[in-house]
């Protein structure tokens, strides 16, 4: 039983949360999510259950202004968030559901901002569970993306872009050089984000603290980073963790 697994302080909270699912798997709404008035009528019934609201005019749906919107089917969230508790893997999941890993935590992102949102202490509770059970594909994934900024940052005589010659010498401190053979100059990150990204010396710690799931609030503060950086960062190793094929990784650190 899954009311084992969890404390027993959070059985009300598990509860209400676990009301709030079935309600959006049925497709069950009460008012409408923009102005709070009862007075809807229904659209379409598929793919998903639509209304339009007599009051504000607007469209939704049981999972508008959720973290949940757009992830139909619905009914996959609970068995993913039961499973995740049960400390499934996300592979795991995925064969259950025959999908990719990546709508798997896709979903499970989105369960964990929804906790954010609405019950903070069983959200604290599942997201130091979920840091203790990192899946082994986010940890090889993790030690790639840490491998290949310090091959980047590290290397002193990459084969020129030019040439091919491996006659380099690194100029300044990050990653930049200059080919003896061909006399051109050249930059590793130059067709990047990264090129742009300061202070390099923080990307290991940066790219640590998003494994550990730190908002963007508690990286400011620990890397002494203002917040508008500490977004732009986040997004652009996002990005870049995509670029070298590691879009678990991305999706594990777009941030609860």
């Amino acid at each position: 039983m899954i009311y084992e697994l969890i404390p027993n302080e959070l059985h009300k909270e598990l509860n209400d949360f676990l009301n709030d699912l079935e309600r959006i798997a049925s497709q069950h709404v009460e008012f409408c999510p923009f102005c709070d008035k009862k007075e809807f009528y229904l659209i379409r019934s598929k793919p998903t259950t639509t209304y339009r609201c007599k009051a504000c005019y607007k469209y939704f749906t049981a999972a508008t202004n959720t973290p949940f919107n757009r992830l139909t089917p619905f009914n996959w969230l609970e068995t993913i968030f039961v499973s995740r508790i049960k400390n499934y893997s996300y592979q795991a999941i995925a064969n259950i559901f025959d999908c990719s890993t990546e709508k798997i935590m896709r979903r499970d992102h989105a369960i964990i901002n929804y906790l954010k949102l609405h019950y903070l202490s069983l959200y604290k509770w599942y997201i130091n569970k979920q840091q203790t059970t990192l899946n082994p594909i986010l940890i090889e994934q993790h030690n790639y993306i840490k491998s290949k900024i310090n091959t980047l940052l590290n290397t002193q005589t990459p084969p020129c872009l030019h040439c091919n010659s491996t006659e380099t010498v690194k100029i300044g401190k990050r990653t930049c050089y200059w080919c003896k053979r061909c006399r051109h100059s050249f930059n590793l990150l130059s067709n990047t984000k990264l090129n742009r990204l300061p202070k390099s010396e923080l990307w290991l710690s940066f790219i640590d603290l998003l494994i550990d799931g730190q908002d963007n609030t508690q990286i400011e503060k620990k890397l002494k980073l203002t917040n508008n950086t500490v977004r732009r960062w986040r997004a652009v190793w996002r990005e870049m963790m995509i670029n070298w094929n590691c879009e678990a990784l991305s999706i594990w650190c777009k941030g609860h």
